[in-house]
């Protein structure tokens, strides 16, 4: 599969969103213009939200989503990050993840 076709997958899941966190996400529920479900795992709760309208790319792009709890991780772990003679590749590879998601 190429980066191109990945991609057109990837955007045809954001513009059908709702759908797809329905079917795999069942235990959570639509609020606003997100989806709210305790994780990727289905789990219930709160922490993860699909964005379920928005571009059909890019940044704000619907289908993009991020977990609330890996994000407090992640920014506490950015807390020491300055006060750390060098960052390990695992937190490098978590930042520019935080980046692309959010």
């Amino acid at each position: 599969m190429s980066h191109h076709d990945a991609s057109e997958i990837a955007q045809r899941l954001g513009l059908a969103a709702e759908a797809v966190c329905r079917r795999y996400l069942s235990n959570g529920h639509r609020q606003g213009r997100y989806w709210l479900v305790g994780d990727a795992r289905n789990s219930p709760g709160r922490s993860l939200f699909v964005r379920l309208a928005g571009a059909t790319a890019g940044k704000g792009a619907c289908g993009k989503w991020m977990d609330y709890v890996a994000l407090q991780v992640m920014l506490r772990s950015c807390d020491c990050a300055p006060s750390c003679e060098r960052v390990t590749v695992f937190q490098q590879h978590n930042f520019s993840a935080l980046r692309e998601v959010a």
